[in-house]
């Protein structure tokens, strides 16, 4: 069952394109000596391109925001086009941890940092719909 108290935090830098957002992945990792080697082949970085509603979950991972807010918020801002929005959310975290892309903190210190377990009902079996998706992201290699 997830904890909807950790805050996520992002690990890469980004930056904003057409009102999306863009992870900037080192090539060859984060180390300076992985950033000077990508340099002298060309762009040092994979391009990670977020649909809108993965931009907006990306911009509230601060690490202060809880997945139980962002939950709210994803609701609040994308309606029905985003529900089930706690399964939604805890994929598109999960994807991310495991890309480490972003990192959890524990409320108060409590629980295993980095984890996000699944979701009540996730063994479930659903039937396949374009709303159930979890926020996108195409990974461009240039």
């Amino acid at each position: 069952m997830i904890s909807f108290e950790v805050r996520p935090r992002r690990l890469l830098d980004w930056r904003e394109q057409d009102g999306r957002c863009v992870l900037l992945r080192p090539r060859l990792g984060p180390s300076r000596a992985g950033r000077w080697l990508a340099g002298l082949v060309g762009d040092p970085h994979y391009r990670i391109r977020l649909d809108e509603v993965g931009a907006f979950v990306w911009k509230a991972c601060d690490g202060r925001t809880s997945l139980a807010e962002i939950a709210r918020s994803m609701r609040s801002a994308f309606g029905a086009r985003v529900e089930p929005a706690d399964e939604r959310l805890a994929a598109f975290v999960r994807r991310m941890l495991k890309g480490r892309m972003l990192a959890v903190d524990e409320p108060h210190g409590a629980g295993r940092r980095g984890r996000v377990p699944a979701p009540p009902g996730a063994g479930e079996v659903r039937p396949e719909s374009g709303s159930s998706d979890p926020p996108s992201a195409r990974q461009d290699v240039r």
